[in-house]
């Protein structure tokens, strides 16, 4: 699969920088991998952060917010069991999953 990409630059401390370098030879890859990798991982924990937030707030049901974390219903419930947070599934819920 093709992907587009685009190149950006930051600047890091240097014992980031360091501990960067170790990893990538650790792991036997490049920086950019690794940092990439890295990116990626935090983008998903972020949305599935986001996601239970919504839920807990009631704002949006089970099945919606696996839908913006990207993940299954199965998972994402099984998060919320993980991380202690109640699951909450009304007959309102039922109705707004039956319609997606």
């Amino acid at each position: 699969m093709f992907r587009l990409s685009e190149t950006i630059s930051l600047r890091l401390p240097r014992e980031t920088i360091k501990k960067l370098r170790e990893l990538a030879c650790k792991e036997g890859k490049d920086r950019s991998t690794v940092i990439r990798e890295m990116l990626e991982n935090g983008i998903e924990e972020k949305s599935l952060d986001q996601a239970i937030e919504l839920y807990q707030m009631g704002q949006v049901t089970g099945w919606k917010a696996a839908q913006i974390a990207g993940v299954s219903l199965w998972n994402f419930y099984k998060t919320l069991s993980e991380k202690g947070v109640l699951i909450q599934y009304s007959e309102h819920d039922l109705e707004e999953d039956l319609k997606a």
